[in-house]
C-alpha cells in the first residue's frame, strides 16, 4: 500500500498492522451519518496552531496511533505514519526528511543527497560520527547492507527501487552512490521512508530480528495491542531527546483519541478520516499537524477476467453512476472532501482535469450495451460492517442500482476477511475501501496501485499506455512538470477507470497546547527527537 495504496476509512488500524501490502490506507472511525451537515473550511496542509516556545524535557510523552506497527522490521512494516512509521522513525530515524512547508527533501542522517548532471547518478554523503544504538557506525557499507536486506525482504516500495536502481555502492566510508538506469528527480522520497530507515548489521544476527537503529530511542517494551514503549538514546547524533519516554498506544479511533487528549489521557493522537472530530481539534486549538490522503476512500473494482469489470464499459458505469456528495453526505455528514478526481482540489498535486462526472443516464447506456452483450448486470460489493461503512455502502448500492445494476452486498466482520478476500485472494467485483496517494510519494503511490508490473496492484488494472505515463511521471522535473503529467494520467484514468475514487481523507495529528518540538515528514510521519513541552 503503496506508497500509496489501499485502504477504506474504518480499515487502516487492523490491515497496516498486519500487512504491508496496505501502506496508504484511509480510515473513518464512524465520522459521521446519514444526513446534511454544515460546511466546513479545512486548514492548509501543514503546521497548525501556535507552535511558538522551546520544548524542554519531559519524563514521558504518549502518542495515540492508528496502529501499532507489529514488528519493527522496516521490511515489514509499512513506513506510513499513525500505522508504524512513527515507531520505525523513533528507532531508525531517515536519511532524508520531507518538509511539507517546501515540498523538498532535507538532510537527517545523511549530510548531503546530490546528482549528476544526467540525473542518474545520485551520491549520499552521510553525517559524521552517527552511531547505532549498539555503538557500531552508520556508515556506507552499513546503508548499502541495509537497503539490499529490505529490498530482498521485499519491503514497501522494494520493486520500485530495484527496477529503476542499477546499482548501491559504498564508495567510502562516509559515501554511498546510488546508479539509476533512468532519470528520477524525485528519488530523494525514497530515502525518507522504508529505504532511508537504517537497520544496524547486528540486527539480524540473532535468532530473531532485534530492531538496532541510529534512531533517538531504543526499545523498551511491547506489548501487542497495548502498548510500545521507546527510551531515550544519549548517544543520538542530534542530542539527547527532551523525552526519557515514548509512550506508543492505540485507542480505538479519531474520537477517542480527542476525548483522552481533552482529559490529559495522551499527549498526541493520530485523527485520521473523521471530519467532526478534527474539526472538533481545531475548534478547540489543539495544534498539530494538517494533511490529507487523496483518493483515501474509493470504490475498488476488479479489472480481472472473468470479473464484471473487466469490461471497461461496466467500469465506466459504475464510475458514472456514483455521486461523491451524496456519499459524502452518508458517511461525513458533509464536512468531508468528496470528489472522484485522483488528488483534491486542496493537494499541491490538483490538476485542471476534474475526475469521472455524475452521469446516471451515462452509466445506464453504457451498462444497456454491456447487458445486450451477455452481462447480467450483477455485482457483488464487499463493504466492512461497520455504522459508517455500511452507510456509504448502501449509498453506493443505491446509486448502482438506479441506473441498472443488481448490487448484492457481502458484509465483510473485519478489515481481515477484505484483506484476504480482495488483496490476497482477489475474489471480489466490487469494494468499499480506499486508493491512498500521499502528497508527499505522488510517483510512487500511483506505481504501486496502477502499474502493470507491481505486485500491490490490487485491481489487476494493466494498461501499456498508464505504464508509459508512470515512466513520464517518473522522470518530471519540478512541480509543473509532474501536474502536467498528471493531469495526462486523469485523462486517461477516466477513459479506463482502474477503480472510482469518491473522497480524499483528512488526517489531524494533534498534540497538547503544551506540546512542542514535533516534526513531520513524509506520509503524516512524526518526528519526535525534539517533542517536549514548554
Amino acid at each position: 500500500m503503496g506508497a500509496g495504496s489501499v485502504f477504506g476509512r474504518g480499515l487502516v488500524a487492523a490491515v497496516l498492522a498486519s500487512t504491508l501490502v496496505l501502506a496508504g490506507c484511509a480510515s473513518s472511525d464512524g465520522g459521521g451519518s446519514a444526513g446534511g451537515g454544515d460546511t466546513r473550511t479545512p486548514p492548509a496542509v501543514g503546521l497548525v496552531g501556535d507552535q511558538d516556545g522551546t520544548p524542554g524535557s519531559v519524563p514521558q510523552l504518549t502518542f495515540s496511533v492508528q496502529a501499532l506497527a507489529a514488528t519493527l522490521d522496516p521490511a515489514k512494516t509499512a513506513a506510513r505514519g499513525g500505522s508504524g512509521g512513527d515507531e520505525l522513525a523513533a528507532v531508525y530515524d531517515v536519511l532524508l526528511r520531507y518538509d511539507e512547508t517546501t515540498g523538498e527533501y532535507v538532510p537527517r542522517l545523511a549530510e548531503s543527497l546530490t546528482a549528476d548532471g544526467a540525473g542518474t547518478v545520485w551520491t549520499l554523503k552521510l553525517r559524521p560520527g552517527v552511531t547505532f544504538s549498539d555503538g557500531t557506525p552508520l556508515d556506507a557499507a552499513a546503508v548499502v547492507a541495509s537497503i539490499d536486506r529490505y529490498n530482498t525482504n521485499k519491503g514497501n516500495g522494494a520493486t520500485v527501487w530495484t527496477e529503476a536502481v542499477e546499482s548501491s555502492t559504498a564508495v567510502d566510508p562516509a559515501t554511498v552512490e546510488f546508479r539509476l538506469r533512468t532519470q528520477w528527480p524525485t528519488f530523494p522520497s525514497m530515502l525518507a521512508l522504508g529505504h532511508g530507515m537504517i537497520v544496524a548489521p547486528s540486527a539480524g544476527s540473532g535468532d530473531a530480528f532485534t530492531p538496532i537503529g541510529a534512531g533517538p530511542f531504543v526499545l523498551e517494551r511491547y506489548a501487542p495491542s497495548e502498548e510500545r514503549v521507546l527510551t531515550a538514546r544519549a548517544g543520538y547524533w542530534n542530542g539527547k531527546p527532551n523525552a526519557d519516554r515514548i509512550r506508543f498506544v492505540q485507542l480505538s479511533g479519531s474520537r477517542e483519541n480527542l476525548e483522552s487528549l481533552q482529559t490529559n489521557g495522551i499527549d498526541i493522537g493520530v485523527l485520521r478520516g473523521n471530519p467532526q472530530a478534527i474539526y472538533d481539534a481545531l475548534d478547540a486549538d489543539y495544534p498539530g499537524s494538517f494533511s490529507i490522503l487523496n483518493s483515501g476512500g474509493a470504490e475498488l473494482v476488479n479489472n480481472r477476467e472473468g470479473r464484471p469489470g473487466a469490461d471497461v464499459r461496466v467500469r465506466k458505469a459504475i464510475a458514472l453512476a456514483i455521486d461523491p456528495e451524496l456519499v459524502g453526505q452518508r458517511g461525513d455528514d458533509g464536512l468531508g472532501l468528496p470528489g472522484k478526481a485522483m488528488f483534491s482540489e486542496l493537494s499541491r498535486w490538483a490538476t485542471d482535469v476534474e475526475g469521472v462526472p455524475y452521469d446516471p443516464d451515462a452509466a445506464r447506456k453504457l451498462l444497456g450495451e454491456a447487458k445486450a452483450d451477455g452481462y447480467d448486470g450483477v455485482l457483488n460489493y464487499i463493504v466492512l460492517q461497520e455504522p459508517t461503512e455500511s452507510a456509504i455502502g448502501l449509498a453506493v448500492q443505491s446509486l448502482l442500482q438506479a441506473v441498472g445494476f443488481t448490487v448484492n452486498i457481502t458484509n465483510a466482520n473485519n478489515p481481515g476477511d477484505i484483506i484476504k478476500q480482495v488483496y490476497v485472494q482477489h475474489d471480489y467485483d466490487m469494494a468499499h475501501a480506499g486508493i491512498g496517494l500521499y502528497e508527499a510519494i505522488p510517483y510512487l503511490g500511483l506505481q504501486t496501485v496502477v502499474s502493470d508490473s507491481s505486485t500491490s496492484n490490487f485491481a489487476g488494472y494493466s494498461d501499456p499506455r498508464m505504464d508509459a505515463l508512470l515512466d513520464k511521471l517518473q522522470a518530471a522535473a519540478g512541480d509543473d512538470a509532474i501536474r502536467g503529467v498528471l493531469a495526462e494520467i486523469q485523462e486517461l484514468w477516466n477513459e479506463t477507470v482502474p477503480s472510482v475514487p469518491v473522497s480524499s481523507v483528512m488526517i489531524y495529528v494533534a498534540w497538547q497546547p503544551n506540546v512542542r518540538g514535533v516534526v513531520p515528514t513524509a506520509t503524516g510521519i512524526m518526528l519526535l527527537d525534539k517533542a517536549g513541552r514548554i
